[in-house]
């Protein structure tokens, strides 16, 4: 897990940005030189802090925010953008003193709760001991929940069944995370997390499930290489019934070679131990060990444009061959912040499966080989924002509230035509986020 700044405070951050830099994306620079000449033209620093942001200058920003708060300090549009960026550069205590100084300030009442909720965030940001978390709610529409083939024969010509069932679902998820700074003021801390998922369909049974896992694991940063192990435990559940029980552990290490560009790597290794249940009665054929690597890429393109990719490798050693396989899967995805909290996010996958030995179930001579391919955008908006958009007040209840909808497209294309299956879903969430 990358462990940055979580989605409310990089939304908070990035709404801040978009609204405050907005004029300097437009601008011509403004050279340093130009700040040296003038350095009393607040306007003109202040253009050159958008300016620096949008760059990912962070330092050179505060630089020039502290100079203008110096000659005027009651520009409260100006310290609140001074706030974000110390928050940026994850300076809570710094962020903290900025907004405390504009709680008793005329401010308009979009900045009130702006200042108001994200000093409690930094706040819980700057403790030793932190809890954060989020609950969603939502439904989902899938044109084929159950991945029903859609090959009308076997590989002997028998007949396969290809009703596809639209169905729609009732979905929750919901994540707590507990972190403790440990002693020696270096930023390593210990975590704990606990996460679950619940899909109800409302027809289609086959396709529920329940999930739910915990991980535990530390922190430890040398300068700017971060190294994270952990151990984990996972739970499936098919329709009641305990499918899967997974544990292991794993290491991932994240270099930050500079404000926009960051490297990450990783390994891990799991045993699974799977159950017999009514839709797969394979049951402990299929235990054994799985081990991951991975490696991946994140670049900021500007404050409101973040992109990445992962490549990711997988050999799964199960007791029996026939569920043995090798995987290779490579994920792009791309997040669009484009102000007031409002953001866009899109991703796809392409996964290469091929297994060890044929299943005699399908096949006597031919492994099965599957290629997956994903594909997900979705737009995700404060509700708070959503009111203000329709002239609508609001109060506490809706803080810290978001709505997202998304559209998924899904496409298993196998050797095996029991197993070319596709699908189409849509689904709305809205999710509650809280830290402590």
């Amino acid at each position: 897990m990358v462990l940055t700044l979580t989605m409310p405070i990089r939304t908070f951050v990035a709404s801040l940005f978009l609204l405050l830099a907005s004029i300097s994306a437009n601008a011509e620079d403004v050279s340093y030189e130009e700040i040296l000449a003038s350095p009393d033209d607040i306007k003109l620093s202040y253009l050159y802090a958008q300016q620096q942001v949008i760059k990912g200058d962070l330092e050179q920003a505060t630089s020039a925010l502290e100079r203008v708060l110096l000659l005027q300090p009651n520009w409260d549009t100006a310290r609140l953008f001074y706030a974000a960026v110390l928050f940026r550069l994850d300076d809570a205590e710094g962020a903290k003193r900025e907004l405390k100084l504009l709680q008793d300030r005329p401010l308009s009442a979009n900045q009130q709760r702006e200042v108001s909720k994200y000093l409690a965030l930094a706040t819980a940001k700057s403790k030793k001991t932190r809890l954060t978390g989020s609950i969603a709610t939502g439904f989902r529409v899938d044109s084929n929940p159950d991945m029903t083939t859609s090959s009308s024969n076997d590989l002997n010509g028998n007949p396969l069944d290809t009703d596809e069932r639209v169905d729609g679902a009732f979905l929750a998820t919901s994540n707590i995370r507990l972190e403790h700074n440990l002693p020696g003021g270096s930023g390593n801390f210990a975590f704990i997390e606990a996460n679950g998922n619940f899909n109800e369909q409302f027809q289609v049974s086959e396709a529920d499930y329940l999930t739910g896992g915990v991980r535990a694991g530390a922190s430890f940063f040398l300068q700017d290489l971060k190294l994270t192990p952990y151990v984990s435990t996972t739970a499936l559940a098919l329709q009641d019934a305990l499918y899967r029980s997974e544990y292991g552990g794993g290491l991932t290490a994240k270099y930050t070679v500079d404000p926009k560009l960051s490297l990450s790597l990783g390994a891990q290794g799991t045993y699974q131990d799977y159950r017999a249940v009514s839709d797969d009665s394979v049951g402990s054929a299929r235990d054994g060990w799985l081990y991951v690597v991975a490696g991946g890429v994140a670049y900021r393109t500007s404050e409101t444009n973040r992109i990445s990719a992962r490549i990711n490798g997988y050999q799964k050693q199960a007791i029996n061959d026939s569920y043995s396989y090798e995987a290779l899967e490579l994920i792009a995805s791309d997040v669009f912040l484009l102000g007031r909290g409002q953001y866009l996010q899109a991703s796809a996958s392409y996964r290469w499966q091929n297994y060890d030995q044929p299943d005699p179930k399908y096949s006597a001579s031919i492994a099965r080989k599957d290629r997956l391919f994903k594909a997900r955008v979705a737009y995700g908006i404060p509700v708070d924002t959503l009111l203000d958009f329709v002239n609508v007040e609001h109060g506490s209840a809706t803080s810290g509230l978001n709505v997202q909808i998304g559209a998924n497209y899904l496409n298993q294309d196998s050797n095996i035509p029991n197993f070319d299956a596709d699908s189409l879903s849509a689904d709305i969430l809205f999710t509650k986020r809280f830290a402590y």
